[in-house]
C-alpha cells in the first residue's frame, strides 16, 4: 500500500487550506460586490427616482375621480318641475384589472353593450377605456348582478331635462356639454344651481376592487334648488293662445307675458317661435328672450306715458277738449294722419277711446320736452328693469338735447322712441298698481340661500288719483274704442291698442307692408290683478291691433281669471 509521508501530507492539507481562503475570499468580495450594487440602486431609486416609481405604483393602486355635484332644480311656483338633473353612468373598463375578458364580455353583451377588442392584450396599456354613457341605475344594478364585473367601473354624472318639453325654453335656458348654463335661468343662476365639485379618492383592493378612501356626503356639492314666480299654468293657457294667433296671423314672431300688477311677479312669459331644450342648435339667435332684448317702436300704446303726464301735472283734465280738425296736422313740414278721423273737439276720453295721434301731440304738447322726457323714463323707458334674466336690453331715447321739432309730436304717439315688451308690460302695471312701479320678478325663492326676492318699488310714476283716470280711460278704450275686440266675459278690462309700422333697414323709411300689432291690458279694470301683454311682429293679412293682438288677448285673459278663481266684476 502506498503511504504518504507525514510532510507531504501536511503540505497537501496546508495547501488545501490556502486555496479554501483563497475561494472564501473570492466569494466574500463578490457578493460584497453585488450587495454593493444592490445598495446602491436601492438608493438610486429611493432618492433619485423615488417620484416616478412612487406615481407608477399610486396609479396602479390609486384613482382619483371628480365628480360635479347634482345640479339643482328649478320648480314653478307651486313646486311642479321645470328642470332636473337626472343621474347617470358612463361604463369603463380597465384591461389590466380584468382576469375574465370572456366573462365580463358575456356580462355586458347581455346589457346590451359591446366592447370594442376581440382580445384583451388589444387594449394595450392602459387603464381606462371608456365602453357606453348615460347608463340608468337600473342598468348598472343589472350589470352588476349579471356576472363577472372584476375590471368594470362606473362613472356617476348627471343630464339636465326639462318635463314641460318646450314649455318656457327662452325663460329656462340651457345647459351645454360642459354643465354650464347658455342662456335664460340656466346662465343667471349657473353658479348657485351647479354647486361644486368632489374628487373622490379610491384604491384598489387585492381582488381589483375600487374603494373609495373615505366616506363623502355628496350633498355638500349639490347645487341649490331655484322657485320661480312663473305658473305652469298659465304659462300653458298664453302659450296655447298665442301660437294660435301666431299659426293663424302668419306672424314672423309673437310674445306675450303676464303679470301680478301688485307685487311685479311674471306668471308667464312666452317667445314664439319656440325651440327645443333637448335639440342642438344651430343658430345661437334662437336662444335670445325676444321679450326683453327685441327694441320696437310701441306704437299707440305708449299713449298712456304722454297722458298719465299730463294729468298728473295738472296740465289736463279729462273733460278738456282738443281741436283736431278733419284728421290732419301739419307741424315741421310734415302732416300727422288719424286713422280713425274724429273732427272738430274731443276730449280726453275720446281721444284715448279712438287713439287719435293728433290728440296725443296736444296733450303731450302741454308738457314740454323735459316734462314728457322726465315721465318717459318715471314709467321705467330707456333704462333696464333689473329681471333676474340675461340679455336685458334698455331701448332706444334720445336725450332732449338731440330733440328735433317732430321728436315730441313722433314719441308722444310711439314713434321714434324703442322699448321692450318687458318695459311695456310694467309701465301698464305701473298704472294698475296706483302709479307704482314694480321691479318684475321671475326668481321666487332660493333654497340654499336667504335672498330677498320680496316685491320691491322701483318708484312712484304717477299719483294714485292719476293712475284711477288712466284706468277709466283704458277701459273706456275697451268698451267703446279700438280695444272693443279685447272684452272678455264676466270681467271689466282696461287696455290700449298700438300697432306700430315698421322701419325698413334698407331705406330707412317706415315700411308700408310690416307692422307690430300690440295689445296691453289689465284686469279687472278697476282693481287689476293681472297684467297681460300680446305682441305680433309682422302678421299677415290684417295688422290692426284691434282685430289681431286684442282677440288673443281676451282669450288668454279669460281662462287665466277663472283659473286664478277672480271674482266676477260684471254680471
Amino acid at each position: 500500500m502506498y503511504k504518504l509521508n507525514q510532510g507531504k501530507i501536511m503540505r497537501i492539507i496546508k495547501h488545501s487550506k490556502s486555496g479554501g481562503k483563497t475561494r472564501q475570499i473570492i466569494l466574500t468580495a463578490l457578493i460584497s460586490f453585488l450587495f454593493a450594487v444592490l445598495i446602491t440602486r436601492l438608493a438610486y431609486i429611493q432618492i433619485f427616482s423615488y417620484k416616478k416609481y412612487s406615481r407608477a405604483v399610486t396609479q396602479m393602486v390609486h384613482r382619483e375621480n371628480i365628480e360635479q355635484g347634482r345640479r339643482g332644480d328649478i320648480l314653478d311656483s307651486s313646486g311642479a318641475a321645470l328642470a332636473i338633473s337626472l343621474k347617470r353612468y358612463d361604463l369603463y373598463i380597465d384591461p389590466r384589472s380584468i382576469k375574465d375578458y370572456a366573462a365580463v364580455k358575456a356580462n355586458l353583451a347581455a346589457s346590451g353593450i359591446k366592447l370594442p377588442k376581440n382580445n384583451l392584450k388589444d387594449y394595450g396599456n392602459t387603464s381606462y377605456v371608456r365602453i357606453a354613457d348615460n347608463l340608468s341605475e337600473e342598468a348598472v344594478a343589472k350589470i352588476k348582478s349579471g356576472g363577472e364585473i372584476f375590471g368594470i367601473g362606473f362613472e356617476t354624472k348627471y343630464i339636465r331635462q326639462y318635463p314641460e318639453g318646450k314649455m318656457l325654453a327662452h325663460i329656462l335656458g340651457r345647459v351645454g356639454v360642459d354643465g354650464n348654463g347658455l342662456n335664460g335661468i340656466e346662465q343667471s343662476f349657473n353658479s348657485y344651481l351647479s354647486g361644486g365639485q368632489i374628487t373622490i379618492k379610491q384604491y384598489r383592493d387585492g381582488n381589483g376592487n375600487l374603494i373609495n378612501e373615505e366616506i363623502i356626503d355628496k350633498t355638500q356639492a349639490e347645487g341649490g334648488d331655484l322657485v320661480l314666480t312663473i305658473d305652469k299654468n298659465i304659462q300653458f293657457i298664453a302659450e296655447q293662445e298665442l301660437e294660435r294667433g301666431f299659426i293663424k296671423n302668419r306672424a314672423k314672431k309673437a310674445i306675450a307675458i303676464v303679470q301680478r300688477p301688485k307685487t311685479g311677479e311674471i306668471l308667464a312669459m312666452v317667445i314664439l317661435p319656440e325651440y327645443s331644450l333637448s335639440d342642438k342648435i344651430s343658430d345661437v339667435k334662437v336662444l335670445k328672450n325676444s321679450a326683453i332684448s327685441d327694441i320696437f317702436e310701441p306704437g299707440s300704446a305708449f299713449k298712456i306715458t304722454a297722458v298719465a303726464g299730463a294729468i298728473n301735472e295738472n296740465k289736463i283734465k279729462v273733460s278738456d277738449k282738443f281741436y283736431l280738425g278733419d284728421g290732419e296736422y301739419k307741424i315741421a313740414g310734415h302732416t300727422i294722419h288719424d286713422d280713425h278721423i274724429i273732427k272738430g273737439y274731443a276730449d280726453t276720453a275720446k281721444i284715448m277711446e279712438m287713439s287719435s295721434n293728433i290728440g296725443l301731440i296736444k296733450i303731450a304738447s302741454t308738457l314740454g320736452e323735459k316734462k314728457f322726457y322726465e315721465y318717459i323714463r318715471k314709467f321705467g323707458f330707456y333704462s333696464l328693469t333689473g329681471i333676474d334674466l340675461p340679455g336685458e336690453s334698455r331701448g332706444l331715447l334720445l336725450e332732449t338735447n338731440k330733440w328735433n321739432a317732430l321728436s315730441l309730436p313722433n314719441i308722444s304717439f310711439g314713434q321714434g322712441i324703442g322699448v321692450t315688451a318687458l318695459q311695456l308690460i310694467n309701465a301698464f302695471s305701473a298704472i294698475a298698481n296706483d302709479g307704482v312701479l314694480m321691479k318684475p320678478i321671475i326668481v321666487k325663492k332660493m333654497d340654499k340661500q336667504r335672498s330677498d326676492y320680496s316685491p320691491k318699488m322701483i318708484r312712484k310714476a304717477v299719483s294714485a288719483d292719476t293712475a284711477r283716470e288712466i284706468k277709466k280711460l283704458l277701459k273706456n278704450a275697451v268698451e267703446n274704442g279700438t280695444g272693443i275686440g279685447a272684452k272678455v266675459r264676466g270681467y271689466s278690462v282696461g287696455g290700449k291698442t298700438g300697432t306700430a309700422q315698421k322701419i325698413n333697414a334698407n331705406t330707412g323709411q317706415y315700411s308700408k307692408y310690416n307692422y307690430i300689432s300690440i295689445f296691453c291690458g289689465i284686469l279687472p279694470a278697476e282693481e287689476p290683478e293681472i297684467t297681460i301683454l300680446v305682441l305680433f311682429d309682422e302678421p299677415k293679412g290684417s295688422y290692426y291691433a284691434a282685430s289681431v293682438a286684442a282677440p288673443v288677448f281676451a282669450k288668454i285673459a279669460e281662462r287665466t281669471a277663472k283659473y286664478l278663481n277672480l271674482p266676477q266684476t260684471i254680471n
